[in-house]
């Protein structure tokens, strides 16, 4: 790999936005304060280009259950190392959404691993990104291959991540709480200029995960899945969630949540989120 990720990124997505190959969600945002903190709540504009395309792929007899394998070569931005493909996500929201795939399937659910790590390190090493995982389908996953997924920072023009006030608050590689969140979690600040080795960073960050997965009590059982759960990672820190639920009264959850921002199908799901309370409604899935 010779040419930035994210260079190879952008090059990609025009062309795969030219050739119908990547299809943009469309979104109406607003930024909203519920329980101290700042939240960026999305509401679809319209799910039509992913529906059709699903209704595409069944009249032409494509009855795939994994997209990953094989991948839509349109779709690949670059090989990272011996274990990973980075490929562009389909359906996007938000732009350069790269997912971190698997060469041969492993579970959603299995414990992340050095040659993740490792994956998430060479791209960061890149660019200011947003690493999260859903660990399972109560964690918001909707696939069973193990993919990791990164969105180039700032999400929104020149705006952090809405709880970037209280997570830049972490001062110490320990495990900690944060009392601004009242959500379940762990957290822990990351070195500076960590990721100038990628190699060092994925040793880095194998330990730290573990660490957290420790003090949440998150280990695979006798099957070797491990408890849903998410994780998210930026260069300055990293935050790991157990969940509970995967949705409140039908309305869906990832990992993106747990750093404020929250996306939902219609106006109807909006209402009912600010009405119940968006910090309640995370502390509830937790």
């Amino acid at each position: 790999m010779t040419d930035n990720i994210w260079q190879q990124a952008r090059e990609r997505s025009r062309q795969a936005l030219a050739s119908g190959a990547l299809l943009p969600i469309e979104t109406r945002c607003e930024q909203l304060r519920d329980g101290g903190c700042r939240f960026l709540l999305r509401t679809l504009d319209s799910l039509r280009h992913k529906e059709q395309a699903h209704n595409r792929l069944k009249q032409a007899g494509d009855t795939r259950r994994n997209p990953f394998k094989p991948h839509e070569p349109a779709l690949l931005v670059s090989e990272l190392g011996p274990d990973h493909l980075c490929l562009l996500n389909k359906f996007y929201v938000l732009e350069q959404h790269l997912l971190l795939v698997t060469r041969e399937y492993e579970s959603q659910l299995a414990p992340l691993n050095r040659a993740d790590f490792q994956a998430v390190a060479l791209c960061l090493q890149q660019g200011d990104a947003l690493m999260f995982f859903n660990g399972g389908p109560l964690a918001g996953a909707s696939q069973p291959h193990k993919h990791l997924q990164l969105i180039p920072l700032p999400m929104l023009a020149d705006r952090p991540l809405p709880f970037s006030p209280q997570l830049n608050q972490l001062d110490s590689p320990e495990p900690q709480r944060l009392t601004a969140l009242p959500f379940c979690h762990g957290a822990l600040a990351l070195p500076e200029q960590l990721f100038d080795d990628p190699a060092t960073a994925a040793d880095r960050l194998l330990s730290d995960y573990r660490q957290l997965c420790d003090r949440l009590a998150l280990q695979p059982g006798s099957d070797g899945a491990m408890p849903p759960y998410n994780l998210l990672l930026s260069r300055e820190w990293m935050l790991m969630v157990p969940r509970c639920a995967e949705a409140y009264q039908g309305i869906s959850v990832n990992a993106l949540g747990y750093v404020g921002a929250l996306l939902v199908k219609n106006d109807e799901q909006a209402t009912l989120l600010k009405q119940a309370g968006l910090m309640k409604v995370l502390t509830a899935l937790a």
